[in-house]
Parts: C-alpha cells; sequence; structure tokens
C-alpha cells in the first residue's frame, strides 16, 4: 500500500444491534477498503508500537477520549489524525508491508464486509476474455488467490511474480444503467487496468466492494491476470513455461488485435496474425519480442505539462519507461520517451476534487533536472507500476537473487530501500508532506512555474518516493521526442517546480551502480536501462 486516506466517518449498528458506533471510513490506494472503528485501529497501533519499537516514526496516534460518544468537531479531528498516522506509517516500507500490517488490514476489510459465507469462488479473466474459477475462501489474500490460478493453468511458482492481479474494466465501458456484455462474448476484449491488487486485501471482497459502489453507472469491474515484466529479454527466461507462454500470448494477441501493438511493418503483422493463427505461441512472442512498439501497459489519457502545459497525451508504461504520445505543432502524432534509470524522485498528488497529479524529476542532461507532471487518475497504479520496473532492474543482477527470493510474490520493498538507499533505515521512505501544488502566474514563454505552498493535510496530500534506479553516469540525457515520421528531435523542457528546502539532493539521488560499490560488488548499467 502506498497511499491511505479517511475522508469520511458514519454511524454503524453492532451485529447483535444493541447499539450504535462511529466508523471511519479508509481508502487505501484510491480504493474504498474498509469502515473501521476507533478501538480496532487502536489496536492495531499498540502491535506495531510493541513490534517495531522506536523504528515506528509516525505522526502522532490520537488519544482516547473520557467520553465514548464524540460530538461531530470532535470526531472530524480523530479523523484527521488518524489520517496523518496512516499517512506516514505506509511511508515506511519495512512497517507497511510486514506480516502484521497486511493481516490486520486484510481482517479489517472482513469485518467490515461481514460476508456471510467463507467459502467463496472468484473468476479470473485472461487478455482474451477466457476465464479460470479459483475456489478459496474469503479472507484469502491476494497472494494465495495467484498462486492457486497458478496452479489451474500450469505456471510455474518461480514465476508467479512476473505477473500481477489487476481490477479492470472495460475501456470503452457504457455509463446508460447497464452492465456490459460478457468478456467472454467478444474475442480480446478492450480493458482497462484500474488497480494493482495486493496483499492487504481480498480479491474477493474488493472486486464485490468496487462492484457495489459502481452498479448506479453501469459499470462492471473484474479481475484480470496480466504481466509484470516491463523488456522482452526477462519473458525471453519464461519461454519454457507453458503457463507463462499462455499468459504472455494472450495478452501480446490481445494488445496486437485492439491496436496497442503496432508492429513496424506489415508483413511482421501478417506474420504475426498467421502465427496466433497456427496457434504458434512461443514464435509469435519471440516475433513480438524483436518489435520496439510491443510490451507496454496503456492507461488513461492524461494531461501533461510536457512538452507544454496542457497537452493532452495518450499515456503508456514499458519497456521501463514511461511512453506519451501527443499531437506536434503540424497536427503529427509525436512521442516522448522517459526513462526509469533517469527519475530521480515521483510523488503523487491527491487535489481536493479528488483528482490526482504524478509528479516526477526527470534527468534531462547531464546534471539537468526538470519536473514533469502528469494529471491522471491512475497516478496511484502508474507509481505501483514504476516500482515494478524499479524491481526487475535490480532483480537483474545475480547478487539480488537471493535477497527478492524466487518464491516470493510481493517484493520485499523494505529490503531494496535498506539495500540501495543512502539514508538511514529510520528514514527510509520520505515523509507525507502537506503540501498543495498551485500554478502561479504564467511567465512570457507560456511555460508556467509551480509554486508549493502549505496547505491543510485533507487538501493536497503528496506522497514521495526517492528513486534509487536513477544514474547520474549517463549520457545528456535528452527527452527523445519521435515524431511517427522516424524522425527525432531532442526537446528540452523548462517547467520546473520548487523543491523543498530541505530536501537534500545527495539524499535524493542514489544511483544502482553507486550503492553497490559499498557492497564491494561490480554493477555496471547497460544501454538499454539508460
Amino acid at each position: 500500500m502506498i497511499h491511505i486516506s479517511i475522508p469520511t466517518t458514519q454511524t454503524l449498528v453492532e451485529t447483535d444491534g444493541s447499539r450504535t458506533y462511529d466508523a471511519f471510513d479508509i481508502y487505501i490506494n484510491g480504493a474504498y477498503h474498509a469502515s473501521i472503528r476507533y478501538s480496532h485501529l487502536l489496536k492495531l497501533h499498540e502491535k506495531l508500537r510493541s513490534h517495531f519499537g522506536p523504528k515506528l516514526k509516525t505522526s502522532d496516534f490520537p488519544s482516547k477520549k473520557l467520553f465514548r460518544t464524540l460530538d461531530q468537531k470532535a470526531l472530524d479531528e480523530r479523523r484527521l489524525a488518524l489520517a496523518r498516522y496512516f499517512q506516514t506509517m505506509v511511508q515506511l516500507q519495512s512497517i507497511a508491508q510486514h506480516f502484521i500490517t497486511e493481516n490486520a488490514f486484510l481482517n479489517f476489510q472482513i469485518e467490515s464486509f461481514r460476508p456471510s459465507s467463507s467459502n467463496v469462488s472468484v473468476d479470473i479473466f485472461m487478455a482474451d476474455g477466457t476465464k479460470e474459477t479459483v475456489r478459496c475462501n474469503v479472507e484469502h489474500p491476494t497472494e494465495i488467490i495467484l498462486k492457486r490460478f497458478a496452479d489451474i493453468i500450469g505456471l510455474s511458482i518461480e514465476n508467479i511474480g512476473s505477473f500481477g492481479l489487476f481490477v479492470a474494466k472495460r475501456r470503452y465501458a457504457s455509463d446508460d444503467g447497464h452492465f456490459m456484455p460478457s468478456l467472454g462474448s467478444v474475442k480480446y476484449p478492450d480493458t482497462l487496468s484500474v488497480r494493482l491488487l495486493r496483499n492487504f486485501e481480498s480479491p474477493y471482497l474488493s472486486i464485490h466492494l468496487l462492484n457495489q459502489k459502481s452498479a448506479a453507472t453501469g459499470v462492471f469491474y473484474f479481475i484480470i491476470v496480466r504481466k509484470l515484466i516491463w523488456d522482452p529479454k526477462v519473458e525471453e527466461e519464461l519461454m519454457d513455461d507453458p503457463g507463462a507462454v499462455l499468459l504472455l500470448y494472450k495478452q501480446a494477441a490481445s494488445d496486437l488485435y485492439n491496436g496497442y501493438f503496432v508492429p513496424r511493418q506489415t508483413e511482421i503483422k501478417n506474420r504475426l496474425l498467421a502465427l496466433e493463427e497456427q496457434g504458434s505461441c512461443t514464435q509469435f512472442l519471440r516475433l513480438c519480442h524483436l518489435e520496439p512498439n510491443y510490451s507496454y501497459e496503456v492507461l488513461e489519457p492524461c494531461s501533461s505539462n510536457y512538452p507544454r502545459p496542457g497537452t493532452e497525451c495518450n499515456l503508456k508504461v514499458g519497456r521501463r519507461r514511461i511512453l506519451l504520445e501527443f499531437k506536434d505543432a503540424k497536427d503529427g502524432v509525436s512521442s516522448a520517451e522517459f526513462r526509469a534509470t533517469r527519475i530521480r524522485v515521483w510523488r503523487i498528488s491527491e487535489q481536493d476534487n479528488n483528482g490526482f497529479t504524478f509528479l516526477f524529476e526527470y534527468l534531462i542532461s547531464k546534471g539537468v533536472f526538470h519536473w514533469i507532471t502528469l494529471y491522471t487518475n491512475q497516478a496511484i497504479l502508474l507509481s505501483l507500476l514504476l516500482q515494478s520496473i524499479g524491481f526487475e532492474i535490480l532483480k537483474e543482477h545475480r547478487s539480488l537473487m537471493t535477497t527478492f527470493g524466487s518464491l516470493d510474490y510481493d517484493y520485499p520493498t523494505k529490503d531494496v530501500f535498506k539495500i540501495y538507499s543512502s539514508q538511514e533505515e529510520g528514514s527510509m521512505g520520505s515523509p507525507v508532506i502537506s503540501r498543495a501544488v498551485q500554478y502561479s502566474i504564467p511567465m512570457e514563454n507560456e511555460v508556467r512555474r509551480i509554486s508549493v505552498q502549505p496547505k491543510e493535510v485533507e487538501g493536497t496530500k503528496v506522497i514521495e518516493n526517492h528513486d534509487p534506479l536513477t544514474n547520474g553516469r549517463c549520457d545528456n540525457g535528452s527527452i527523445h521526442s519521435n515524431h511517427h515520421s522516424n524522425s527525432t528531435t531532442h526537446i528540452q523542457h523548462s517547467g520546473s517546480i520548487a523543491s523543498d528546502s530541505d530536501e537534500s539532493v545527495l539524499d535524493a539521488f542514489t544511483t544502482i551502480s553507486k550503492v553497490l560499490l559499498f557492497k564491494n560488488e561490480g554493477f555496471e548499467i547497460t544501454d538499454d536501462d539508460l
């Protein structure tokens, strides 16, 4: 989990109907999770304090009150204090991803949902619209559901970490109050990933809670399995796993069918279609691996301040980079690539209107960084995908294989930051900063500078990630803006964001190669990573 908010409270009734109590509505990673009473949250805090001691460096947990019943003002004060506490807690990776924390939030979800049956089934869809039904218990977390799905399709347990369970919907879902047709009725349905499910939640409960809230709009959500692989050469290592090949093939064929993967030449596309007709999955994938447009996760369109404020862009994540596609001055289509290894820090900002922005500081040229801002409600998903890219790069190094463990589904983020951050363990994971991002008066060249102003915590919440992947030893680092006519130009963005006065550049900027030297291990980032 990387984002927690508590925007509202509600009055609930005990299961035996004896009395009412106040519950706090908790949202995790942008989705409603549970409504929990104060006493249960207090028990979690006490358990964390007992287990972690001084490592639990969070804002103060709100104290008990003398009277059981609080007026609305006191209730709001407690809600804000709880929000501050959990916002700082989730930034401590070793605590947020610990079994105690994840299991507590899983139990919160179960208690809030009050399921009538413990034995349930979960439908897991694949990219071609087919599904497998997983028999499970209502309290089973994401990891168990994914492992049972892997057993059904023959996916090796060693390769489970290369895939994830996503909440998704039809990309162009109807809003006329009726559910869309079954995915199985359409060959290669066009789906949009909305959330990446994690171990603090039950996939069965998460999808039911989401569909309860969206039923009135006619949007139907479902669970789909998609790859978490960001370099085709990593896929090559999975070609001997029939289950992995099946999932990769269906996703690649779906991307080709829906126009999100466009081969360079018509002959190559025809060859791919012929291989699909023959059912030659491995040959199909290996031909895909040779194409530069293959292996991108297509998110919702967004607005960006690059190359100019207010630019409408298509947003893609893949091949260890963020890709923006936009119309240029001649009404043609250009693209800008932002490589993950050149992103020094990124931030998620939640606005007053419940919208999100994703900001990242990018290495334009040697020693020159600029802030790129994306206005997208998929900022949290984008952050999780960027973290996944980082873990893939780190995992490539042989010395890290024993650190990650090949049988883990959730990569242990706490270990990554412990090894690769120049900061002390107590400061791992940047704190949530209560700030609002506002534009000042436009400058003469129509590029507006962004100023950072203090604001109440419930206004705009900023999550800051210091990426240990940025490499300062690379070449000029210019952003490549590629016209689809294959001409290439170099554009420098002049917009910037005022950095926090207490933020140290040296602390924020740590390269893989630099830190590995402290462990007496040589490592060279390849040109592909740069």
